[in-house]
Protein backbone atom coordinates (compact mmCIF):
# COMPACT_ATOMS: atom_id res chain seq x y z
CA UNK A 1 0.00 0.00 0.00
CA UNK A 2 1.24 3.47 -0.86
CA UNK A 3 2.38 5.63 2.03
CA UNK A 4 -0.20 8.36 1.39
CA UNK A 5 -3.01 5.76 1.44
CA UNK A 6 -1.88 4.49 4.85
CA UNK A 7 -1.77 8.06 6.16
CA UNK A 8 -5.19 8.80 4.63
CA UNK A 9 -6.68 5.73 6.33
CA UNK A 10 -5.31 6.77 9.75
CA UNK A 11 -6.58 10.33 9.29
CA UNK A 12 -10.06 9.13 8.32
CA UNK A 13 -10.21 6.80 11.35
CA UNK A 14 -9.13 9.58 13.72
CA UNK A 15 -11.66 12.00 12.18
CA UNK A 16 -14.58 9.56 12.52
CA UNK A 17 -13.63 8.77 16.13
CA UNK A 18 -13.88 12.46 16.95
CA UNK A 19 -17.25 12.64 15.23
CA UNK A 20 -18.39 9.75 17.45
CA UNK A 21 -17.34 11.79 20.48
CA UNK A 22 -19.54 14.62 19.24
CA UNK A 23 -22.43 12.21 18.78
CA UNK A 24 -21.98 10.95 22.36
CA UNK A 25 -21.99 14.53 23.66
CA UNK A 26 -25.18 15.19 21.71
CA UNK A 27 -26.74 12.02 23.12
CA UNK A 28 -25.93 13.08 26.70
CA UNK A 29 -27.23 16.61 26.11
CA UNK A 30 -30.49 15.38 24.56
CA UNK A 31 -31.01 12.88 27.37
CA UNK A 32 -30.52 15.63 29.96
CA UNK A 33 -33.07 17.87 28.25
CA UNK A 34 -35.70 15.17 27.74
CA UNK A 35 -35.38 13.73 31.25
CA UNK A 36 -35.62 17.23 32.79
CA UNK A 37 -38.81 17.81 30.77
CA UNK A 38 -40.24 14.51 32.01
CA UNK A 39 -39.59 15.61 35.59
CA UNK A 40 -41.21 19.01 35.05
CA UNK A 41 -44.38 17.61 33.46
CA UNK A 42 -44.48 14.87 36.13
CA UNK A 43 -44.56 11.98 33.68
CA UNK A 44 -44.83 9.46 36.52
CA UNK A 45 -48.25 10.89 37.42
CA UNK A 46 -49.59 10.19 33.91
CA UNK A 47 -47.98 6.74 33.86
CA UNK A 48 -49.60 5.84 37.19
CA UNK A 49 -52.98 7.10 35.96
CA UNK A 50 -53.06 5.57 32.49
CA UNK A 51 -50.62 2.67 32.85
CA UNK A 52 -51.46 1.00 36.17
CA UNK A 53 -49.84 -2.30 35.17
CA UNK A 54 -46.30 -2.26 33.76
CA UNK A 55 -43.57 -4.87 33.31
CA UNK A 56 -41.04 -2.56 34.99
CA UNK A 57 -41.54 -0.14 37.91
CA UNK A 58 -43.05 3.19 36.90
CA UNK A 59 -40.13 5.20 38.28
CA UNK A 60 -37.73 3.56 35.79
CA UNK A 61 -39.85 4.31 32.72
CA UNK A 62 -39.03 8.07 32.38
CA UNK A 63 -35.20 7.63 32.30
CA UNK A 64 -35.46 4.60 29.99
CA UNK A 65 -37.77 6.51 27.66
CA UNK A 66 -35.44 9.54 27.76
CA UNK A 67 -32.46 7.35 26.82
CA UNK A 68 -34.39 5.82 23.93
CA UNK A 69 -35.37 9.25 22.58
CA UNK A 70 -31.81 10.55 23.00
CA UNK A 71 -30.30 7.60 21.13
CA UNK A 72 -32.83 7.94 18.32
CA UNK A 73 -32.24 11.69 17.88
CA UNK A 74 -28.47 11.32 18.12
CA UNK A 75 -28.50 8.69 15.37
CA UNK A 76 -30.62 10.94 13.18
CA UNK A 77 -28.28 13.90 13.73
CA UNK A 78 -25.12 11.92 12.89
CA UNK A 79 -26.42 9.42 10.37
CA UNK A 80 -24.29 10.95 7.59
CA UNK A 81 -20.99 11.11 9.51
CA UNK A 82 -19.66 7.90 8.02
CA UNK A 83 -20.38 9.21 4.51
CA UNK A 84 -18.42 12.43 4.90
CA UNK A 85 -15.77 12.93 2.25
CA UNK A 86 -12.61 13.09 4.34
CA UNK A 87 -10.46 13.78 1.27
CA UNK A 88 -12.38 16.99 0.54
CA UNK A 89 -12.14 18.00 4.21
CA UNK A 90 -8.35 17.47 4.16
CA UNK A 91 -7.97 19.48 0.95
CA UNK A 92 -10.00 22.36 2.39
CA UNK A 93 -7.91 22.37 5.54
CA UNK A 94 -4.56 21.97 3.72
CA UNK A 95 -4.56 23.94 0.44
CA UNK A 96 -1.26 22.36 -0.70
CA UNK A 97 -3.11 19.08 -1.20
CA UNK A 98 -5.98 20.61 -3.17
CA UNK A 99 -6.72 18.48 -6.25
CA UNK A 100 -3.49 16.49 -5.71
CA UNK A 101 -4.89 14.18 -3.03
CA UNK A 102 -8.01 13.42 -5.09
CA UNK A 103 -5.98 12.74 -8.21
CA UNK A 104 -3.57 10.45 -6.38
CA UNK A 105 -6.45 8.58 -4.71
CA UNK A 106 -8.31 8.15 -8.01
CA UNK A 107 -5.14 6.72 -9.60
CA UNK A 108 -4.08 4.65 -6.60
CA UNK A 109 -4.06 1.47 -8.72
CA UNK A 110 -2.08 3.08 -11.55
CA UNK A 111 1.71 3.02 -11.83
CA UNK A 112 3.71 5.26 -14.16
CA UNK A 113 6.27 8.01 -13.89
CA UNK A 114 3.77 10.85 -13.53
CA UNK A 115 1.44 9.05 -11.09
CA UNK A 116 4.31 7.75 -8.96
CA UNK A 117 5.75 11.25 -8.74
CA UNK A 118 2.37 12.63 -7.66
CA UNK A 119 2.01 9.93 -5.00
CA UNK A 120 5.42 10.80 -3.59
CA UNK A 121 4.54 14.50 -3.35
CA UNK A 122 1.21 13.71 -1.69
CA UNK A 123 2.85 11.32 0.80
CA UNK A 124 5.26 14.06 1.90
CA UNK A 125 2.43 16.56 2.32
CA UNK A 126 0.28 14.10 4.29
CA UNK A 127 2.86 13.91 7.09
CA UNK A 128 1.60 17.21 8.57
CA UNK A 129 -2.08 16.23 8.40
CA UNK A 130 -3.62 15.64 11.85
CA UNK A 131 -7.16 14.36 12.51
CA UNK A 132 -7.51 16.86 15.37
CA UNK A 133 -7.10 19.74 12.90
CA UNK A 134 -9.95 18.59 10.69
CA UNK A 135 -12.55 19.58 13.28
CA UNK A 136 -12.75 23.12 14.58
CA UNK A 137 -11.69 23.21 18.21
CA UNK A 138 -14.36 25.80 18.95
CA UNK A 139 -17.01 23.32 17.85
CA UNK A 140 -15.75 20.63 20.22
CA UNK A 141 -15.34 23.06 23.13
CA UNK A 142 -18.84 24.49 22.66
CA UNK A 143 -20.32 20.98 22.58
CA UNK A 144 -18.58 20.09 25.84
CA UNK A 145 -19.73 23.28 27.59
CA UNK A 146 -23.34 22.92 26.44
CA UNK A 147 -23.42 19.28 27.53
CA UNK A 148 -22.07 20.17 30.98
CA UNK A 149 -24.71 22.90 31.38
CA UNK A 150 -27.54 20.52 30.44
CA UNK A 151 -26.27 17.81 32.79
CA UNK A 152 -26.03 20.28 35.66
CA UNK A 153 -29.56 21.54 34.96
CA UNK A 154 -30.96 18.01 34.89
CA UNK A 155 -29.25 17.09 38.17
CA UNK A 156 -30.51 20.27 39.85
CA UNK A 157 -34.10 19.69 38.70
CA UNK A 158 -34.04 16.00 39.66
CA UNK A 159 -32.81 16.90 43.15
CA UNK A 160 -35.51 19.57 43.60
CA UNK A 161 -38.52 18.23 41.70
CA UNK A 162 -41.10 19.90 43.95
CA UNK A 163 -39.98 23.38 42.89
CA UNK A 164 -40.29 22.75 39.16
CA UNK A 165 -42.92 20.03 38.75
CA UNK A 166 -46.44 20.90 37.64
CA UNK A 167 -48.71 20.36 40.71
CA UNK A 168 -50.77 17.17 40.69
CA UNK A 169 -53.96 19.20 41.25
CA UNK A 170 -53.36 20.97 37.94
CA UNK A 171 -52.60 17.69 36.18
CA UNK A 172 -55.76 16.16 37.66
CA UNK A 173 -57.88 18.93 36.13
CA UNK A 174 -56.12 18.43 32.80
CA UNK A 175 -56.69 14.67 32.75
CA UNK A 176 -60.43 15.19 33.30
CA UNK A 177 -60.62 16.64 29.80
CA UNK A 178 -59.23 13.45 28.26
CA UNK A 179 -61.67 10.99 26.65
CA UNK A 180 -63.10 8.58 29.19
CA UNK A 181 -62.34 10.84 32.13
CA UNK A 182 -64.99 12.50 34.30
CA UNK A 183 -65.93 16.02 33.26
CA UNK A 184 -68.34 17.94 35.47
CA UNK A 185 -68.65 20.99 33.22
CA UNK A 186 -71.52 21.67 30.87
CA UNK A 187 -75.10 20.39 31.16
CA UNK A 188 -76.26 17.33 33.08
CA UNK A 189 -78.27 15.20 30.69
CA UNK A 190 -81.56 13.95 32.09
CA UNK A 191 -83.35 11.02 30.45
CA UNK A 192 -86.81 9.65 31.05
CA UNK A 193 -90.05 10.85 32.66
CA UNK A 194 -90.25 11.42 36.42
CA UNK A 195 -90.95 8.33 38.42
CA UNK A 196 -93.11 10.30 40.84
CA UNK A 197 -94.73 13.48 39.57
CA UNK A 198 -95.30 14.58 43.19
CA UNK A 199 -91.57 14.54 43.92
CA UNK A 200 -90.32 16.70 41.12
CA UNK A 201 -87.67 19.35 41.65
CA UNK A 202 -84.29 18.98 43.26
CA UNK A 203 -85.19 15.64 44.83
CA UNK A 204 -87.21 14.25 41.93
CA UNK A 205 -86.19 12.31 38.86
CA UNK A 206 -86.79 12.39 35.14
CA UNK A 207 -86.41 14.98 32.42
CA UNK A 208 -86.98 18.75 32.57
CA UNK A 209 -90.01 18.17 34.83
CA UNK A 210 -87.90 16.05 37.18
CA UNK A 211 -84.36 16.54 38.46
CA UNK A 212 -83.01 20.04 37.91
CA UNK A 213 -80.85 20.73 34.88
CA UNK A 214 -77.70 22.62 35.83
CA UNK A 215 -75.57 24.77 33.55
CA UNK A 216 -72.10 25.73 34.75
CA UNK A 217 -71.19 29.17 33.37
CA UNK A 218 -67.83 30.62 34.42
CA UNK A 219 -67.83 28.47 37.54
CA UNK A 220 -71.36 29.48 38.61
CA UNK A 221 -74.14 26.87 38.56
CA UNK A 222 -77.50 28.04 37.17
CA UNK A 223 -80.72 26.04 37.71
CA UNK A 224 -82.60 25.62 34.43
CA UNK A 225 -85.50 23.56 35.88
CA UNK A 226 -88.95 24.02 34.32
CA UNK A 227 -91.77 23.25 36.74
CA UNK A 228 -94.94 21.64 35.40
CA UNK A 229 -98.40 23.26 35.62
CA UNK A 230 -101.91 21.85 35.46
CA UNK A 231 -101.98 21.89 31.67
CA UNK A 232 -99.46 24.13 29.95
CA UNK A 233 -97.29 26.94 31.21
CA UNK A 234 -95.92 27.22 34.75
CA UNK A 235 -97.28 27.32 38.26
CA UNK A 236 -97.08 30.68 39.99
CA UNK A 237 -95.51 30.00 43.36
CA UNK A 238 -95.66 31.94 46.62
CA UNK A 239 -98.66 34.05 45.66
CA UNK A 240 -101.52 35.12 47.90
CA UNK A 241 -105.13 35.89 46.94
CA UNK A 242 -106.30 39.41 47.75
CA UNK A 243 -109.87 40.71 47.72
CA UNK A 244 -110.98 42.82 44.79
CA UNK A 245 -111.07 46.46 45.91
CA UNK A 246 -113.28 47.58 42.98
CA UNK A 247 -117.11 47.46 42.78
CA UNK A 248 -118.43 46.18 39.51
CA UNK A 249 -121.06 48.35 37.86
CA UNK A 250 -124.11 46.81 36.32
CA UNK A 251 -124.13 46.02 32.66
CA UNK A 252 -126.20 49.05 31.59
CA UNK A 253 -127.98 49.81 29.40
CA UNK A 254 -128.92 46.56 27.72
CA UNK A 255 -132.16 47.53 26.06
CA UNK A 256 -135.05 49.85 26.43
CA UNK A 257 -135.80 48.41 29.87
CA UNK A 258 -132.99 50.49 31.19
CA UNK A 259 -135.18 53.58 30.97
CA UNK A 260 -136.53 52.72 34.43
CA UNK A 261 -133.33 54.14 35.96
CA UNK A 262 -131.42 57.29 35.45
CA UNK A 263 -129.84 56.82 32.03
CA UNK A 264 -128.78 60.33 31.19
CA UNK A 265 -131.40 60.77 28.44
CA UNK A 266 -130.78 57.48 26.75
CA UNK A 267 -134.47 56.48 26.73
CA UNK A 268 -135.50 59.85 25.28
CA UNK A 269 -132.88 59.56 22.56
CA UNK A 270 -134.17 56.15 21.56
CA UNK A 271 -137.69 57.65 20.99
CA UNK A 272 -136.36 60.13 18.39
CA UNK A 273 -136.93 59.58 14.69
CA UNK A 274 -134.08 58.62 12.43
CA UNK A 275 -133.91 62.15 11.00
CA UNK A 276 -133.73 63.65 14.47
CA UNK A 277 -131.04 61.16 15.50
CA UNK A 278 -128.91 62.13 12.45
CA UNK A 279 -129.28 65.87 13.21
CA UNK A 280 -128.31 65.30 16.88
CA UNK A 281 -125.33 63.20 15.80
CA UNK A 282 -124.18 65.87 13.29
CA UNK A 283 -124.58 68.57 15.94
CA UNK A 284 -122.48 66.55 18.42
CA UNK A 285 -119.71 66.09 15.84
CA UNK A 286 -119.63 69.78 14.91
CA UNK A 287 -119.71 70.70 18.61
CA UNK A 288 -116.66 68.53 19.29
CA UNK A 289 -114.63 70.50 16.73
CA UNK A 290 -115.02 73.81 18.61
Amino acid sequence: MDEFLEKLKQTRTGFLSRMRILSILDLIAIFSIVYAIFIIINLEYFLNKFLPVASIPIKFIPPVLAIFIAVLLSILLHRRDSKLNVIRIIENKYPDLNEKLRTAYDNRNESNVIVDSLKTIVSESMKVVSPSNLLAKSRIISKVIITIIFIAGMIFISNNPGEYQIPESTLSNITKTFPGQENNTGLIDIIGRPENSEAIGSNGSGDIFGKPKIASIEGKNIDLTLYSGVDTGFDVRDTSQTSNQFIKSAAFPVDIVGSNVSDGGYSMLMKKTETEKMLINKYAVERSKI
